[in-house]
């Protein structure tokens, strides 16, 4: 009776132990959890705030790298006309040199075509 006890015991043991190990093999703690947020623009930026975002841009290709332009990112304003980007990192640049990009947005081509 006691041998069979020991066996069921270890038994137990073994498969509980082989459970949390095959787990913990598949645990992917980023699952569960968003990815974090870009920082927000400061406020001396042209870039709007990312819920702006939904109002049509004068362009249909980003100035700065000729992709189409993404309407879930910031935009930014020059002469009274809202620019939109193809990349995150777009409007930073744009805000950096804006007369050097602006005529090729409202022109709708890239920058240095």
């Amino acid at each position: 009776m006691i041998r069979h006890l020991a066996v069921f015991l270890a038994a137990a043991a073994g498969g509980a132990l082989l459970a949390l190990l095959l787990r913990a093999a598949a645990y992917d703690p980023h699952a569960s959890h968003p990815p974090p947020a870009p920082p927000a623009a400061p406020a001396e930026h042209p870039a709007e705030h990312p819920a702006e975002h939904a109002v049509p841009t004068v362009n249909r290709i980003c100035p700065i790298c000729g992709m189409p332009v993404d309407p879930r990112l910031p935009t930014a304003l020059y002469q009274g006309q809202r620019i939109g980007f193809g990349c995150s990192a777009c409007p930073e640049e744009f805000a950096r040199a804006p007369e050097r990009y602006g005529p090729a947005a409202l022109a709708n081509r890239v920058a240095g075509d």
